[in-house]
């Protein structure tokens, strides 16, 4: 009993206290860079029909492919391929698929490669998003073939050496899609030279082509499954009904614990809405996730919301070195739950970690931020770049834009404004910010303005703090 006491009263103190020391060397260590190495991987692909000439680079942002946790504090590092993305896939692409003379060549751009470990406790958990184009190599140019994408998984007690095996799995799921492609067949699709596939990068203008994107209504209902959520296909439910509940957990004041349930009828007692995938109550969206439902926010062609992180990495881990698994138990406990911003994939459904809007735009691209703060109408707004929907927001909300269209202007409006949008050229490599109007319908006011790079970041801090919490 005195053993007992002693742990559970003393120890988390004794834990934290020490545990600063191994977080503080763990955010120093942030600098370094974990690189990734493909050596021992292979590519198994026996029906393959395809040989990769080029891999490209198609991300709108090309530093870094994601973060690792290295060593007992496990140290947050950034995570990375030698020398770059492009080269070091073209290199081991290469070698593992040889060119023979029946194959197709084509050129792959890579779309999406983010990786990320979860800790708590007793385990870790890695996974890998990958997402590429296919272009085939013509006389007359290159031209589009198809998309694929996969996400891939796996917990472990260490799991940064799977990274390179995920990646290797990604990939090789990804090329397998291209051996039922009709090659005497093609889509009519435009040719494109090299030049302009490594110009393209990331669209300026995505091509929104899911339901939950495009469609201007979403019944009340619940989705049971990521691709019902994607298809704007919920299973109807008129008589689903929400119960709300304020938080009081430090750092979640001001929000509310949401808990959704279907009403009794004659025949059925009323029903708890539980562990299914999301629900619309026919104007918010939400996503189940860390046991909790939680808001969505349109983020271009992604979604964005603010849900429970998991446990702190170094404090884990340097309690876990002290203190065996009871103490990793204890630091999990008292490090989790605080708010974090996490992003979803729309093309695979993925939820990962949010980068901060910070740092420089990269020199091939330029950052725009379209925000929205207190108006006088809570009722979310649709913007609109060059006229296609890329972002729906409410009060305290934004939405990041990245541009790498070198040769158009940007046109930003909301829908339904009459034309009066806020056109500009941006800068390459330098972000901008862009607000919209306390009240878009005034018609003495522009319904968006673009500011000064002093007022956007200032008041993208003040919309932070509203959703997440200082330590």
């Amino acid at each position: 009993m005195l053993f007992s006491r002693l742990l559970f009263s003393k120890w988390p103190r004794l834990l934290l206290g020490l545990l600063l020391a191994g977080v503080g060397a763990g955010r120093a260590a942030q600098a370094q860079v974990y690189y990734l190495d493909l050596s021992k991987q292979t590519l198994s692909l026996p029906d393959r029909t395809v040989y990769i000439e080029q891999v490209l680079d198609g991300r709108a942002k090309r530093t870094g492919i994601g973060s690792v946790h290295r060593g007992v504090n496990n140290a947050l590092q950034q995570a990375d391929l030698r020398p770059n993305v492009p080269q070091a896939l073209t290199a081991w692409v290469q070698a593992q698929l040889p060119q023979r003379p029946t194959d197709h060549p084509v050129v792959l751009v890579v779309r999406q490669l983010a990786l990320a470990e979860a800790i708590n406790a007793f385990s870790e958990k890695a996974s890998l998003d990958l997402a590429v184009d296919v272009y085939a190599h013509l006389a007359d140019g290159y031209h589009y073939v198809l998309s694929a994408a996969e996400l891939v998984e796996g917990k472990g007690l260490e799991t940064t050496a799977r990274h390179p095996v995920n990646l290797a799995t990604a990939l090789q799921r990804c090329l397998a899609q291209c051996q039922a492609v009709n090659w005497a067949q093609l889509p009519p699709q435009p040719a494109r030279t090299l030049a302009e596939l490594q110009q393209l990068g990331h669209p300026a203008a995505p091509v929104l082509t899911y339901a939950i994107l495009t469609d201007s209504v979403r019944p009340k209902g619940y989705y049971p499954t990521f691709l019902a959520f994607r298809n704007n296909q919920p299973v109807t439910e008129p008589a689903l009904s929400i119960e709300t509940t304020p938080r009081t957990a430090k750092g979640w004041e001001a929000t509310r614990e949401v808990v959704p349930s279907l009403a009794a009828t004659a025949t059925a007692p009323k029903e708890l809405l539980r562990k299914v995938w999301g629900f619309s109550d026919g104007q918010q969206l939400y996503i189940w996730y860390s046991r909790h439902y939680l808001p969505l926010t349109r983020d271009g062609s992604v979604f964005r919301f603010v849900g429970f992180a998991g446990a702190d990495p170094g404090a884990v881990g340097t309690a876990g070195y002290l203190a065996g698994p009871i103490g990793g138990a204890i630091a999990a406990a008292a490090t989790a739950g605080k708010p974090a911003d996490f992003t979803l994939d729309m093309v695979t459904g993925a939820v990962s970690p949010f980068s901060e809007t910070s740092g420089p735009a990269p020199a091939d691209t330029a950052l725009i931020y379209v925000y929205r703060r207190a108006g006088s109408t809570p009722t979310p707004v649709r913007v609109l770049l060059n006229g296609k929907v890329v972002a729906e927001l409410g009060e305290w909300q934004f939405a990041t834009i990245p541009w790498t269209d070198k040769l158009h202007e940007v046109s930003l409006c909301l829908e339904n404004s009459s034309g009066r949008c806020a056109s500009f050229i941006p800068a390459f490599g330098r972000t901008a910010y862009v607000e919209i109007a306390r009240n878009p319908t005034d018609a003495a006011k522009p319904p968006l303005e673009q500011v000064a790079d002093k007022k956007g970041v200032f008041d993208l801090r003040v919309i932070h703090a509203r959703t997440r919490s200082a330590d």
